[in-house]
């Protein structure tokens, strides 16, 4: 399944001699290490990865907010209290490039899971190239894969302005994978956060682009740019 189990060094010579013996596989240089397993972030620990971060008050002001919310509805569920709402887990990402739009998504994948809303938590990272196919028929079924690639986590589809900004060409399918987005996050399975992110006018405009995706996404976060101190 792609991981190396072990390295077994050989020679090459001038002619073939057929091999009668055994390699030894216990030999200690041979083997590899099998990779330590990914550490599961309890929420202690995901809040204080995401307050690490410098500069970014506002998007960590926001984000917490959301986490304390989730964390009262979780005890009310334990408690016995229905909630009177789902809590819509779609955000918006706005902001220019370098401000930590990714990194955020990878560490609000540890805060939902750490919450118990997501059951993995990580990040699928998809383009239009991803997502839009050439040919009528293909779109929606390489969306779909890609929902179920991210099911259990966040997917985080970067720059998706460029999926309605081609003007009215009949032939740009990228319409269509906002269709089948809207209805994921309808009444698809759930256990899923889709993030759509990009430059902040663009993805105003992008928002604007179909009378859905407003009432989809239960956040927009605008990541202030960086800049650099003296």
């Amino acid at each position: 399944m792609d991981k190396i189990i072990a390295v077994i060094p050989f020679e090459v010579g001038d002619e073939n001699v057929v091999f009668d013996g055994e390699y030894d596989l216990s030999h200690d240089t041979w083997a590899v290490d099998a990779p330590e397993p990914e550490k599961t972030l309890n929420y202690e620990e995901a809040k204080a990865e995401l307050e690490e971060l410098i500069g970014l008050e506002p998007v960590k002001k926001q984000i917490d907010e959301l986490s304390q919310y989730l964390k009262y509805q979780k005890l009310a569920a334990e408690r016995g209290i229905k909630a009177k709402e789902h809590f819509n887990l779609h955000s918006i990402f706005m902001g220019n490039p370098g401000t930590g739009k990714t990194t955020v998504a990878r560490m609000l994948g540890n805060l939902y899971r750490a919450l118990g809303v997501l059951s993995n938590g990580k990040v699928h990272e998809v383009g239009r190239a991803e997502l839009v196919a050439e040919y009528i028929g293909q779109t929606a079924p390489k969306v779909k894969k890609a929902i179920e690639q991210a099911r259990g986590g966040i997917l985080f589809i970067d720059e998706a302005y460029a999926l309605t900004n081609r003007g009215d060409d009949e032939k740009d399918f990228g319409r269509e994978v906002i269709e089948v987005l809207l209805k994921e996050m309808s009444d698809g399975s759930g256990d899923i956060a889709v993030v759509c992110a990009g430059y902040t006018k663009e993805m105003e405009n992008f928002i604007k682009t179909n009378p859905g995706l407003s009432s989809r996404f239960g956040s927009v976060i605008t990541f202030p740019t960086i800049r650099p101190t003296n």
